[in-house]
């Protein structure tokens, strides 16, 4: 596989800057790679993190490529990722890197490090990796090379506790029968290096306790003795094969930060495997000094078969059908291996030349071999089937990204914000399977490069595409590189032109333009008139204001290839020489032409209509004259007046209320309040009544439709950003910095404590637990959940209307109403709700109470409705 981004700008910094005494910055390497300046900062970031850099906290940042020697920038040797201990690891720069690089975390911390669990099955590679966790201190220089690396296999004690904490901690003379003399343990033998303590799992309760004591104090008891204290240095790595939540005591396992798990054989990348494979292979052969002749099918049998002891057992397995082999024949000059039925490709791995992996591509099916599975993809545009195939690709065959977090992270959101932003453009509704694509095809090209050939082949299979799939791919990748990575990925457009394909539909007989001046009053109309429209109707250019027309026209003419030969084309611009524009364009287009000046956001939709329904040129163009005139009205504003109106559905007593906190915040004396009975309001505003001229402001507590008076309703006045309130309802209305206050204390009105205050004789906890449970079943009933402000509204309403119709003060005067199909439904089941509160209170509900709860719960209920 190429080099990745990350490692060709390491590769561009050692060459420029490996001897620099100053470092350099994030900007410097700003002409490395064609990548914006954050993606470069994070690549340097995880350069310090793979210890390959370090870096000063100064103003800008200033990195520095790691040196070794006295000139590290720290007390401990300075080691290359690439030259450490780890560098020879299979999957240290794959599926193992998020583990190596704990590893070395927990060796370079302050101190003595932080211990190491490492976790997995049986053969995983457990003893391996803290060998060479050991290695890796040694080289960093955190512990002597004298000091030691000591192994103790707990289950070889599991039976006897009591000399396993005497082989660990040590013990004197007369301890137990037979100790007839003090002995030294583990600990001590460990003193200044590591203790690895495996299957870990098989201690002792009491020896987990001795354990994390040690791990807090530093020092130990030997077995005998529990006055003289013992102190040691030392660091410790764990390892076991069981779940450590229910084998390790709570106390032990929080001391244990650092945890690794190593995955089993078969869950490990192709290319992992394969490595795995050929380096046991050559330790044979150098063993028996021959090489080894394998074919094909026999590295397929051993990549693709689970192994029940995983590498260690793996490893087993070859050494014994190499054993086999030369037993068999001991003269030949090479060792024969073949699987169960022989034949395919032979690979060799020589006992003189180094490693040399076999190409993973080698042993797979044909058809999940990268450029095979481009090469299908242009043909059939089976974006279902090209996902799925990637899936694999770049997970469990290249080890380039990690199953579990394959659709997450930094990256996978810009590119999501960039999809979001391309359906915006172009109307094109994107599905999941179109987004996953496109992910997927952009993290195959930022970890792999394709060569020119390649490229140029899928170009050609992908010819068939309509262009304004064409168009579609090259909108996606420049928005890719404005969210994600600003570098150019050529394999991108042949395989996003054709999933692009099927979604684009066919090109249309006429095709738009939208040139405008500015950052993006192009793409905005664009973007309407497409979305609108529901298709891919108008491409669009944003121009810098300084553009000259002769810059559009070049600009026009570029973008002529891109169209079908033969289409019409309609150019729609702001502003600049129409003549000029249209006498150029027409020397290279084959199709009719038409141009208009002045573009508007009507302008485009009503072609785009027109585009749509697929009329002719000669149509359109007949449409268009006269019919983008500007138009002018002129209203000579509101009548005199300067007043407030409040209106509050659940009665007078909360208008009240609220009148009295907008009135303590008004700016000026001369604003009038009034407050109204809900229903009068409703019918002036339906009459147009000269009493509402002059109104500066209505505030409800539902939504109603008022014309050309600003309403407000308290739920969005509790929901809304004070910029809009400010803006839009409460301009020179309220004293500065008044809106605030007001609104927490009309909150503080809504409440459930601001109902249960204005109870007179009703227990406020008991009746709003009442209350609640017949909301309740309305949601239940309704299949719908009302949102906080609609069960404050209703907790106070209902409160407050029990109180009034147990005194037989409620509201009748629409007892006779005749009522709509909706209403009628809504009568006919609210008994059911109420039954237990007319039951307890004696009461029975006028129609005109029921009514307006209904009208509370109206906006949420209308389009959900299942009676």
């Amino acid at each position: 596989m190429a080099l990745s981004a990350k490692e060709k700008l390491f590769h561009k910094i050692i060459t420029h800057y490996a001897e620099s005494p100053s470092g350099f910055t994030a900007q410097d390497c700003a002409d490395f790679i064609k990548v914006n300046r954050s993606v470069i900062s994070h690549y340097l970031n995880r350069l310090c993190d793979d210890g390959r850099l370090h870096k000063e906290n100064t103003r800008p940042v200033r990195f520095f490529v790691r040196q070794s020697g006295a000139d590290a920038p720290s007390q401990s040797r300075t080691v290359s990722k690439n030259q450490d201990a780890f560098q020879h690891f299979i999957g240290a720069q794959g599926s193992l890197a998020e583990a190596v690089a704990l590893c070395r975390s927990a060796v370079d911390y302050p101190g003595d490090g932080l211990p190491i669990l490492l976790s997995g099955e049986s053969g995983v590679g457990k003893s391996h990796l803290a060998l060479l966790i050991y290695q890796y201190a040694v080289e960093r220089g955190v512990i002597a090379a004298d000091k030691p690396f000591i192994e103790l296999n707990c289950a070889d004690y599991a039976n006897n506790p009591e000399l396993l904490s005497a082989t660990l901690f040590g013990y004197t003379r007369g301890a137990f029968t037979g100790a007839d003399r003090e002995k030294r343990g583990a600990f001590d033998d460990a003193d200044g290096g590591f203790l690895f303590l495996d299957e870990v799992h098989r201690l002792s309760a009491e020896n987990q306790e001795k354990l994390f004591l040690f791990m807090d104090k530093g020092y130990f008891y030997r077995l005998g003795d529990n006055r003289t204290r013992h102190p040691v240095s030392l660091r410790f790595i764990f390892a076991t094969t069981e779940n450590i939540d229910t084998v390790l005591l709570n106390t032990f396992r929080r001391r244990i930060p650092v945890r690794v798990t190593l995955p089993n054989y078969i869950s490990r990348p192709l290319t992992e495997r394969i490595a795995h494979i050929t380096h046991f292979m050559r330790q044979e052969a150098l063993s028996l000094r021959r090489d080894i002749h394998l074919d094909n099918q026999l590295m397929h049998q051993l990549v693709t078969s689970p192994v029940r002891g995983n590498i260690g057992e793996l490893k087993n397995q070859i050494k014994v059908m190499c054993a086999s082999a030369w037993s068999n024949n001991h003269d030949a000059g090479v060792i024969t291996l073949h699987g169960t039925h022989a034949g395919g490709e032979t690979l060799v791995v020589s006992a003189r030349a180094r490693d040399v992996v076999p190409d993973a591509s080698a042993l797979l099916p044909k058809a999940m071999r990268d450029e095979v599975i481009f090469r299908d993809f242009c043909h059939s545009g089976n974006v279902l089937l090209l996902n799925r195939k990637m899936e694999q690709l770049l997970t469990t065959i290249g080890g380039m990204m990690a199953a579990e977090s394959l659709y997450s992270g930094y990256v996978w959101q810009n590119t999501m914000h960039a999809i979001n932003e391309l359906e915006n453009l172009t109307g094109i509704s994107c599905g999941q399977e179109i987004r996953k694509a496109v992910w997927l095809c952009l993290s195959y090209a930022l970890h792999t490069s394709q060569e020119t050939a390649t490229i140029t082949e899928l170009q050609s299979i992908s010819d068939y595409v309509s262009g304004k799939a064409r168009l579609l791919a090259e909108e996606c990748v420049t928005l890719l590189a404005k969210h994600v990575v600003d570098q150019p990925f050529p394999l991108l457009l042949p395989l996003l032109s054709c999933a692009f394909h099927t979604l684009a539909g066919e090109d249309d007989h006429i095709q738009g333009i939208i040139v405008s001046h500015g950052r993006s009053t192009a793409s905005s109309i664009a973007g309407i008139a497409n979305q609108l429209t529901g298709g891919y109707y108008f491409k669009a250019f944003d121009m810098p204001n300084a553009t000259s027309t002769r810059e559009i026209i070049d600009l026009l003419i570029a973008h002529l290839s891109h169209l079908t030969q033969g289409a019409g084309l309609i150019i729609l611009v702001d502003m600049g020489s129409l003549k000029a524009i249209y006498e150029e364009i027409k020397l290279h287009l084959h199709g009719e032409l038409l141009v208009i000046n002045n573009v508007t956001t009507a302008m485009a939709l009503d072609i785009a209509s027109k585009i749509q329904d697929k009329l002719p040129m000669e149509a359109i163009i007949e449409s268009a004259k006269g019919a983008y005139e500007v138009e002018t009205r002129y209203y000579a504003g509101m009548l005199p007046g300067n007043k407030i109106i409040i209106s509050c559905i659940s009665g007078e007593g909360i208008s009240r209320k609220l009148k009295d906190i907008v009135q303590r915040y008004l700016a000026q004396d001369e604003i009038d309040i009034i407050t109204m009975e809900y229903d009068d309001l409703k019918w002036k505003i339906a009459h147009a009544d000269p009493a509402l001229n002059g109104t500066r402001l209505i505030i409800t507590t539902t939504d109603l439709e008022a014309g050309y008076i600003p309403l407000i309703s308290v739920e969005q006045l509790i929901k809304e950003k004070t910029q809009i309130l400010k803006r839009d309802y409460f301009s020179g209305l309220l004293m500065e910095g008044g809106l605030e206050p007001m609104i927490d204390e009309v909150v503080k009105l809504f409440t459930v404590e601001g109902v249960a205050s204005r109870l007179n004789f009703l227990n406020p906890v008991v009746i709003i637990d009442e209350v609640d449970a017949v909301i309740k079943q309305y949601e239940a009933f309704y299949k719908i959940h009302f949102e906080s402000y609609l069960r404050i509204n209703l907790f106070m309403h209902i409160a407050l209307m029990i109180e009034r119709v147990m005194v037989n003060n409620g509201v009748r005067h629409r007892e006779e109403a005749e009522l709509t199909l909706d209403q009628q439904a809504f009568v006919a089941v609210h008994d059911t709700f109420f039954q237990a509160l007319n039951r307890k209170y004696h009461i029975t509900l006028p129609l005109t109470e029921v009514l307006m709860i209904y009208e509370i719960m109206e906006p949420w209920i209308a389009a959900d409705a299942t009676w």
